[in-house]
This record gives C-alpha cells, structure tokens and sequence, in this order.
C-alpha cells in the first residue's frame, strides 16, 4: 500500500530529537509499504517569514519531504491552519502527486497534522487515520473552533491510534461523540538494536542513577526533577552511600539543576545532547534509571531504559503503570515522601536485569509495531 504519512512533529537539523518516535514509527510502517514523509514543521527564528523544502531519501531508504517555516510569529502561524493547509497541499501536488497516490492518509496528532490530513484525504478521497501521541488534547477542546474541527476530525478518521491504554481511555472520555470503534491502541516504536542487555559492573558503595528530559522551564511543568534530587540527597545521608546522578538532555533549565545538585550535595553530570547510541550506553551501565513527570501519554524513555535490563523508579502518572510493575521498578506518588520511600524500596530490591529487558523486548520492536499497523490499513481498506 501507499501511504502518505503526515506530521508537524519532525526531526530536523536544527533539533534531531523533535519528533524521534514519530519518524520511528514511519520506519516501521516502511517494512511492508511504501510510504511518503510529508512534514511540515515551524521553527521559532528571527526570520519575518521564511521556508525552505527538503527532499530527501533518509537513512533507511524512505522519501521524506520536509518543509520548514521559520518565523518570529511561530505562535501565530501555528493556529493559521489555512495557510500551513495551503503549503502542504501544495507541495503534496506539485512534489509527491505526480508520482504517488496514496492508498492511506495517516496524521500523527490531531493538531495541526491530523486537522489537516483530514482536510487533504477528503480532498483526494482516501481514508485518514490519525496516530495520538498528544497529552494536552483537552486543551485544544477548549478552543471554540478549533473545537469543533479537531472532533469533526477525529469522526471523520477510518481509525485513531492512541500510544497507550492511558491515552485511548482519556480520549474517550473527552470525545464522547467519536465512535468507540475506531480507538486502537498501537504504542511506539522502541529500537531493541540499540537498546538491549548488557550486564551491569556495581561500583563499590555507590549508587548510579540516570534521569533523560529536556531540563526546560514551562508554564506548566511536565517534568519535575526538583523532586528526585530533593529525594536522592535524603537518601544519600540516610544510607551513607554516593549517589552519582547522570542528566541527559539540555534546555534553559540546566544551570538551575546544576544549582540544585550542588547545594543538596549530589554529584551529578549534566551530559547535554546525546545521541541514542551514547544515550542507550549510559542505560546500560546506570544502576537505575529514575523519571519524575506529571503526565505521561506513553513514557518511550522508560520504555527504553528496561529494554537495557535497567530498573525504573517514576511518578505513578499517565501511561507508566503500564510499563512498570514490581519485577521492572517502582512507582512513586509525587511527594517527597513519597518519593524517598520509593527510593529505599528499589535500592533494596533484587531485581533480574536480563528478565527486564527480555519481558519487552518484543512488544515496542519495529517489527511488532509494523504488524500492528499493517493490520489495522488492511482492515481500512477492506471497509
């Protein structure tokens, strides 16, 4: 089959990172179609206005066509969703067109990509499916028209693909006009290549922890490491034992940490940007890896983290129940108690790295995920 995949979630140049598990999953979907990235991605820049289009064949042989808005209005622009309608059917029709017709439309979240997948299948009359990864959907319904077109979308969608059980639930809750059939629940890719067991060296009286985020101030703040450190210093002086803390990831937040680190006398090394292959060598060797958030639509991290054998200690939020049970991790109420009792219970607990990674090794594999995908277009296009 032909499928026309779409996203406003991309990796770029500029930020590799944005979007991973999106272009992950269009490599999944790659092993049994054929399949055209259309992205379109705005860039928050100095520039006026400016765009520039790529077409590309990436790593793995799959034509990507990415188009980059750089713009100073980038907020602006990203509710304008004529005009991003307008450049995307337009370069669908004079680039992508001429050469392939697309069985399937598949978006991934409904805004802006899903909006305007749907707009474009009805242009063309194909089926539209729409992949969910977003966790502030009730957000968006709060918006009077923008309300309206993002649930006319998802009733107009063949199926809607949420990344977790979590998320699928949620949906259904704030959507109670959109079908129930069409939710199924088809979780992302993680890459089991890259991520896998390698038997952990224990350094003598210390402890290694590892924590991957992008260390950003928000408005309203998704992830709270303020909380783990808090709890690594109180276990540190109760145990008598080093607590090494490795932070992967960078954003405006980083000296602040540092900050923090210092004064609750932790050691800590900020690692900045990593790519996966340092980042899956860092899971490996850690101890632990430790994640404290406040809405989590699926938890890839976490996800990869056990894929190396690596126990998990995380906020008992969104999707991570999922993932985590009492032979992978622990749980944690998001209070600093609640968090230091966490801390004693994994520090104390036996756990088996190779199980760990064995029990998910297959569920989140491309190939699985591919499967998955590949069943669900066959049934659209049966209908």
């Amino acid at each position: 089959m032909n499928i026309l995949f779409l996203s406003s979630w991309y990796p770029t140049k500029s930020n590799p990172n944005f979007g991973i598990f999106v272009k992950e999953h269009a490599h999944a979907i790659q092993l049994k179609n054929n399949i055209v990235v259309l992205a379109c991605v705005i860039n928050k820049t100095s520039d006026v206005f400016s765009k520039t289009i790529t077409d590309t064949i990436d790593e793995s042989g799959m034509r990507t066509v990415l188009i980059e808005i750089n713009t100073r209005f980038n907020d602006i622009l990203h509710y304008i969703l004529p005009l991003q309608y307008l450049i995307i059917n337009r370069i669908f029709r004079k680039n992508i067109a001429t050469h392939f017709t697309p069985d399937i439309v598949h978006s991934n979240v409904i805004f802006p990509s899903g909006i305007i997948g749907n707009y474009l299948s009805l242009r063309i009359k194909k089926p539209h499916i729409i992949t969910e990864h977003w966790s502030r959907i009730e957000g968006l319904l709060n918006k009077p028209v923008l309300s309206d077109i993002a649930v006319n979308s998802y009733k107009n969608a063949s199926r809607i693909l949420p990344v977790s059980e979590f998320l699928m639930n949620r949906m259904k809750t704030i959507l109670p006009t959109v079908e129930v059939t069409k939710f199924r629940v088809v979780g992302n890719v993680i890459d089991s290549e890259q991520f896998h067991f390698k038997a952990k060296k224990r350094i003598d009286n210390s402890l290694r922890f590892c924590a991957i985020a992008a260390w950003s101030n928000k408005k309203i703040p998704d992830k709270k490491p303020e909380l783990f450190i808090e709890a690594l210093s109180l276990l540190q002086k109760q145990i008598n034992q080093t607590i090494i803390l490795t932070m992967i990831g960078d954003g405006d937040k980083v000296i602040e940490l540092q900050d923090l680190c210092n004064e609750k006398g932790i050691h800590a090394d900020f690692t900045g940007y990593l790519d996966k292959p340092e980042i899956a060598k860092i899971l490996q060797s850690t101890d632990f890896f430790i994640h404290a958030s406040t809405i989590e639509t699926f938890g890839i991290v976490i996800a990869e983290a056990l894929l190396c054998g690596t126990p998990v200690i995380c906020s008992n939020v969104g999707a991570l129940p999922e993932l985590i049970n009492k032979s992978n991790g622990i749980l944690c109420g998001n209070t600093i108690d609640g968090w230091v009792s966490g801390l004693h219970k994994i520090v104390s607990c036996n756990f088996y790295h190779a199980e760990i990674a064995g029990s998910i090794q297959q569920k989140f594999s491309k190939e699985n995920i591919s499967r998955e995908l590949n069943e669900i277009y066959l049934e659209v296009i049966e209908r």
